[in-house]
């Protein structure tokens, strides 16, 4: 079995030597930024022609994520976990690089939707078993939303509530019509209900009846094309195959999971053999892994770095000072830093992204005018700040060296920095609660890095309607009508060109009142060993394991 104490020396030893090599100039700090592969080894990523092995990830999480209907551990819960273990009424199509994923039929073969766009009607697969042998039926679908949406309910879950109170945040009501027919009503004309139910996973209501919701995710049981075989919190899950999976059945013969939050370490793991995959290692060892043989990833994806602000309180709630903050943030200094693994973030969205604001040219470093606004804002000289940030944990790359640059940026315009280090689930806490929450309004900005693949994880942070405690997860308290209006409008409507020039319009009505600061765009980084055939690098948080396999 794994062993992480193991590895501590080990990874003290490799980031040593990796630092030597840049301080010599000849390592892989002499020669730039990282290269960028939207690929990395074609051969590995398209070789289908295997099956079997045991593919180890050494994940950026900070411990397994709680296989529970919604999982912990922010998109990482959801990249390995969630989309293995469970199936939603609609799946993503993850098994392609070339777009990002959109819904496709997963536990319902096929819906419609009324013509007054409220009544939407599932039309379920039927033979389906979850993974303790009970039968997948509407019930199921009805147990699934109880859990989340009814508080009379005997095993709703408050935790599971909150986790997944987005994902049903515009659904009125819900019913079984047959053994194979369910229906949802949402409140208003929602077309974005298929991108909500992609994230809504269907568990087993057997299991939950036997174990109740405290000891359910030791016992989690889904319908996906893996099933827990080993979970032992803060060390290990073990998925094997589910052989009586419905769709597509996975190559593998194991995928095992570690927790291993310090890059360093997942670093050593990766470089020692203990692992065959490690997400985001230091930037600075990519060349090295390169010269190595391992396949180095990356790839553009909706995914950004940002500084939520909390505009409860001055000086945040003078939309000068966030201002002048965006512009006064080094971007390339940053991706510099981070040796390439990211793009500079000027708007909420990269260069080529359907809702990017052309009209806009964005955020970019000019320290001069960050002063003049600061100056105009009346803060030009003693301002202080305090900045929450993750000391790791799904997605953040590298938020400690990162904060730091930040803080030396803002010295740089007159602004002192206060950095708090917080745990990743306390900074996804601290998203759904709010500024306003008393918890967290000592903070000034929240270091976060959402997903924004879908229109609602991209935007709910910036409508009224999702302002805390109301709603989930709004926590800047940011509001404006006239952008509220243009969303709605964009709900209503499945034209998809129609849609990202309404969704484009919503972007332009926030990112120049600077709710929240883009610094950098994720370019999605993870190194494979040689031996991991069959992934397919998705444009996504979520891809498709079910074609991998190992090589040797």
């Amino acid at each position: 079995m794994f062993r992480l104490d193991r590895l501590i020396a080990g990874a003290t030893v490799t980031l040593a030597m990796v630092l030597a090599a840049c301080g010599s100039g000849q390592g892989p700090a002499s020669s730039g930024a990282a290269p960028r592969s939207e690929s990395g080894d074609s051969a590995a990523a398209t070789d289908a022609s295997g099956s079997g092995g045991t593919l180890r990830i050494a994940m950026s999480a900070g411990n397994i994520p709680i296989p529970d209907q919604f999982q912990t551990e922010g998109g990482e819960g959801r990249r390995f976990v969630g989309v293995n273990v469970y199936d939603g009424l609609l799946n993503w199509k993850a098994d392609q690089g070339d777009a990002p994923p959109e819904p496709i039929p997963g536990l319902a073969e096929k819906f419609d939707r009324s013509s007054d766009g409220l009544t939407w009607t599932f039309s379920l697969r039927q033979g389906v078993k979850f993974h303790d042998g009970s039968a997948f039926t509407a019930d199921a679908v009805v147990f699934a939303f109880d859990r989340i949406m009814n508080k009379d309910f005997e095993f709703y879950s408050e935790a599971q509530r909150s986790a997944g109170a987005s994902a049903v945040a515009q659904i009125a009501s819900y019913k079984k019509v047959d053994d194979f027919t369910f229906q949802i009503v949402t409140k208003k004309p929602w077309a974005f209900l298929t991108y909500d139910l992609g994230g809504f996973s269907i568990p087993s209501p057997a299991a939950i009846k036997q174990w109740g919701n405290k000891d359910y995710p030791l016992h989690a049981s889904g319908t996906g094309p893996f099933k827990v075989e080993k979970y032992v919190d803060g060390q290990v899950m073990e998925l094997v195959p589910n052989k009586e999976y419905w769709g597509t059945k996975a190559k593998l013969d194991k995928l095992v999971l570690f927790p291993i939050p310090e890059p360093a370490t997942r670093l050593a793991a990766l470089q020692s053999g203990q692992v065959d995959w490690a997400e985001v290692p230091p930037p600075d060892s990519v060349e090295q892994l390169q010269a190595q043989g391992f396949n180095v990833l990356l790839k553009s994806y909706p995914h950004a770095i940002i500084y939520m602000a909390n505009m409860y309180r001055a000086p945040f709630n003078d939309v000068r000072v966030r201002q002048a903050i965006a512009y006064g943030i080094d971007r390339e200094g940053m991706v510099a830093l981070i040796r390439g693994v990211g793009q500079p973030a000027t708007q909420y969205f990269y260069e080529g992204h359907p809702w990017r604001d052309k009209s806009f040219a964005g955020y970019t470093y000019n320290p001069a005018k960050a002063k003049e606004l600061l100056t105009e804002a009346g803060v030009a000289s003693g301002l202080k700040i305090s900045v929450a940030y993750p000391t790791g944990g799904s997605g953040n790359m590298f938020p400690g060296p990162m904060n730091e640059k930040f803080q030396q940026d803002m010295k740089a315009i007159g602004v002192d920095v206060t950095l708090v280090p917080l745990e990743w689930n306390n900074v996804i806490t601290a998203y759904r609660a709010g500024f306003a929450n008393p918890d967290y309004a000592k903070y000034d900005l929240l270091y976060f890095s959402p997903n924004t693949q879908t229109p609602l994880a991209a935007y709910q942070a910036y409508l009224t309607e999702r302002i805390p405690p109301a709603g989930c997860c709004n926590p800047t308290g940011f509001s404006n009508k006239e952008a509220d209006a243009i969303f709605d409008e964009a709900a209503k409507t499945t034209d998809t060109a129609k849609r990202d020039e309404l969704l484009t319009k919503f972007h332009g009505t926030f990112i120049r009142e600077a709710p929240s600061i883009p610094v950098v765009h994720d370019l999605n980084l993870r190194v494979l060993s040689p031996k991991v055939r069959g992934w397919v690098q998705p444009q996504s948080w979520w891809g498709d394991f079910r074609s991998v396999w190992m090589k040797g």
